[in-house]
């Protein structure tokens, strides 16, 4: 076995694997290492949707977009002051993204599909009510052959694309579109055909495998070989045996996330976390490789943090992403009993990501999901399940709920007492729930009267989850430029290093600027490491 490649990629996610494809089809020998005994990484367990202005499914659509309004839209959206530094990089995205959408298509079976999911802030300048997003198309198991059962599963089995889920608001009415839906369910159980995250994933692992790409899992990155300051090579746990592995072109870090490496959450994002959400093997070997040999970490403090509930996974109990609180007939309170946030809201991690700025402890932890009887009798699929402890409460009365999950009883009550006045008016008057495109297109009761995401909380017995800071991915780690060069401090590049995807210091950062602003850029950034590496 040869350990002689032009480029070594760290990470089989969607980012690595982009990566991957690229450099091979500009000439480079590749290989592609990964820690877990499975390929996909977080992108595997994702919903699958990818944020790609100016792709060219919606070209095919007649929908009309252009490179000065999708930069108007990013600069009209993103963090004060993030244009001084991210602009190029957001350039960078914007010029290539379509480009790599074409490419995937021409060197693997994947196809991907256009969406209706507007812009989360689609009344911005640039904003689109529709366009931007796509996802792959499914894909059965089987093409990978003896590969079929190393592609990482996911936390739920239902095997609907994402735009069966979202498109048709079926979380308000499973039973009816699973009725409507049993065929093609049952031919996907019977041909063991993937969606969403999972359909990325073996559509990139068999443009991999196709290109005759070398892919060694059970493998960790264990440190970065250097000569003269340039990144050579990689050493690599391969069997028990540390072994180093040339790499003159170039080592590109896709391997995700810190969000399992307690010591590092404990220093960037001090206060709980709990039911994490991605494969417990991110725990940061990119960021801390690339710090050793002195690349600049940034946006460390940047993480995609949204609601989910509780499930086991492989073993352990973590999080997987929640729809149910998009749902009239409840509402989210912080520790006071107070709404604080338009539930709706595509970036609703924001609003549970704020701290105290003298203590830097999180202001509205924790956080409880609010439910009527009427959100039971309409939704029951979507309480909280009583099989995991501290995750389910109940009672006769708000005052009584309030005394369960230690909030201000008083408080509760008029909270829950004008929430349902907007619900009754159909206007939320305090954080606007409803009233925008996002809020009108994506999770909600179409059928529900005169607000789709509204309702009032009302009718006992009442029942209360907690809504915990879950984190999906981080989004910090080594400062790239628009060629995905990894840099030091004093800005100089790090010759023969590159980043992509959650480890690099993401230029959109925790605020996506639409669904799939994680996946979106990781493909993206795969696609131009790969390609420049290569060169």
């Amino acid at each position: 076995m040869s350990n002689e490649f032009d480029v070594v990629v760290v990470g089989t996610g969607a980012a690595g694997l982009s990566a991957a494809l690229a450099a091979n089809a500009n000439g480079a020998k590749v290989l592609v290492i990964e820690k877990a005994d499975v390929v996909g990484g977080t992108t595997a367990m994702s919903g699958g949707c990818i944020w790609a202005p100016r792709n060219h499914k919606a070209e095919q659509l007649g929908i009309d977009d252009s490179r000065e309004a999708v930069m108007d839209y990013i600069r009209a959206v993103s963090p004060d002051g993030w244009h001084n530094v991210e602009e190029p990089l957001w350039a960078a995205f914007v010029d290539y993204v379509p480009e790599m959408l074409s490419f995937l298509e021409s060197r693997s079976p994947l196809r991907f599909t256009p969406n209706n999911e507007p812009d989360p802030y689609a009344e911005e300048t640039g904003g689109l009510e529709r366009g931007r997003n796509v996802t792959a198309d499914p894909l059965p198991l089987g093409i990978l052959g003896d590969w079929s059962d190393r592609v990482r599963k996911v936390t739920s089995n239902v095997w609907l694309t994402y735009d069966e889920v979202v498109g048709t608001f079926f979380f308000a009415n499973p039973k009816k579109w699973a009725l409507r839906y049993a065929p093609r369910l049952f031919w996907r159980s019977l041909r063991k055909i993937r969606t969403r995250g999972n359909a990325l994933s073996i559509g990139l692992l068999k443009g991999c495998l196709d290109a005759g790409i070398e892919i060694w899992t059970e493998s960790p990155a264990v440190r970065l070989v250097t000569k003269n300051g340039k990144v050579t090579g990689i050493e690599v746990d391969r069997n028990g045996e540390t072994i180093s592995v040339s790499a003159p072109k170039g080592t590109i870090l896709a391997s995700g996330g810190f969000e399992w490496n307690p010591e590092m959450m404990a220093t960037y994002f001090p206060g709980p976390v709990e039911w994490t959400a991605s494969p417990s093997t991110n725990t940061g070997d990119g960021q801390r490789m690339a710090e050793e040999i002195g690349a600049q970490l940034d946006r460390m403090d940047q993480a995609l943090v949204m609601g989910t509930t509780p499930v086991m996974y492989e073993g352990r109990l973590q999080g997987q992403p929640a729809l149910d609180y998009f749902l009239p007939h409840s509402m989210i309170v912080n520790r006071h009993g107070k709404r604080f946030v338009n539930e709706k809201q595509m970036n609703v991690g924001l609003a549970f990501a704020e701290r105290d700025p003298e203590t830097g402890t999180p202001l509205h932890l924790p956080a409880w999901r609010i439910y009527d009887a009427q959100f039971a009798s309409k939704y029951p699929h979507a309480l909280p399940s009583k099989n995991f402890d501290g995750n389910h409460f109940e009672a006769d009365t708000l005052a009584d709920l309030a005394v369960q999950i230690d909030v201000d009883p008083a408080v509760l009550e008029e909270t829950a007492e004008r929430f349902s006045a907007f619900a009754e008016a159909g206007v939320d008057e305090d954080f606007g729930r409803g009233s925008y495109a996002w809020d009108r297109n994506r999770g909600g009761d179409p059928d529900n009267k005169p607000n789709p995401t509204l309702g009032s909380i009302q009718k006992p017995p009442f029942y209360a989850m907690p809504f915990k800071a879950s984190f999906l991915g981080t989004k910090g780690g080594p400062r790239t430029n628009e060629k995905a060069q990894v840099l030091r401090a004093d800005g100089s590049v790090i010759e023969g290093l590159y980043a992509a995807g959650n480890v690099m210091a993401n230029c959109f950062g925790s605020k996506g600027v639409g669904a799939g602003t994680t996946l979106g850029p990781c493909l993206t950034w795969g696609y131009i490491a790969g390609i420049n590496a290569a060169a």
